[in-house]
């Protein structure tokens, strides 16, 4: 069903099984998550590289749609459709207090709509599988509505993300070296928290502006996410190559 004002849809998968095969990968690489806390940066997003490489391997991203397939279709009124080839693994730590204060978090990313970073992606529809640890006081935000404001109203800016460099496991896992930070034209106060029950997965526009989800639990949180598109709507504009993958952006999808 779509929650009201926010292009989002909530697709209820057949069953648990796929989400239970990507925690029990995830729990083979962190048994005990207490001892990946404080690891620093490089090390901890070297090890979450290696799952997602694992479930990319595997095709969960396919997998996940076989699960909501149908409710995919409708929302993009078309069973013709590509699939992003790099399913993201989000495995975002508690934050610090000291962090807290400052507002600031290296894992999770900002308030952003995709066609911030690629040409045509507004085009596109993301899948966010919630699939570990997620609840009220970490789960993705979104700016209701924010799908219907014009690129040309929306300021932005690029910001130096230093702990992330280019080609780097932060940057195969989705963090951008150089984002786009908002600054003008979105209320980002009026931010909602997008609750999604575990086996399920949410379905909204590309251009809905989502993100921060940080983590103010005592856990780590895991999720996964990626990106749908019409045949029709695909262009020669879109990326042609993902670098994470190594295959083409995006790839037709077949049950």
């Amino acid at each position: 069903f779509p929650m009201s004002k926010s292009s989002i849809f909530i697709a209820k998968h057949a069953n648990i099984n796929i989400i239970n095969q990507i925690r029990n990968i995830i729990k083979s690489k962190i048994k005990q998550e207490d001892k990946f806390l404080n690891l620093n940066n490089e090390k901890y997003r070297d090890i979450i590289l290696d799952i997602q490489n694992e479930l990319n391997d595997k095709e969960y991203g396919i997998k996940i749609v076989n699960e909501i397939k149908t409710a995919i279709c409708k929302y993009l009124r078309t069973k013709s459709f590509l699939i992003q080839s790099n399913l993201y693994l989000r495995a975002t730590r508690p934050i610090l207090e000291k962090t807290i204060n400052k507002k600031i978090n290296t894992e999770s990313i900002d308030f952003h709509r995709e066609s911030f970073y690629g040409s045509n992606m507004e085009k596109s529809v993301n899948i966010w599988t919630p699939i570990k640890g997620v609840n009220n006081k970490n789960t993705l935000r979104y700016i209701p509505e924010s799908h219907l404001i014009n690129e040309k109203s929306i300021k932005v800016k690029n910001i130096k993300n230093k702990s992330v460099s280019r080609f780097s496991s932060g940057h195969k896992l989705g963090f951008q070296y150089s984002p786009k930070k908002i600054v003008g034209g979105v209320d980002l106060a009026n931010s909602k928290k997008m609750n999604i029950k575990l086996g399920h997965s949410s379905i909204f526009s590309g251009n809905l502006i989502h993100g921060a989800a940080i983590n103010e639990s005592k856990q780590i949180r895991f999720s996964c996410d990626f990106r749908v598109i019409r045949k029709k709507d695909y262009s020669t504009k879109n990326k042609i190559f993902h670098f994470a993958s190594g295959k083409p952006y995006f790839i037709d999808f077949k049950s």
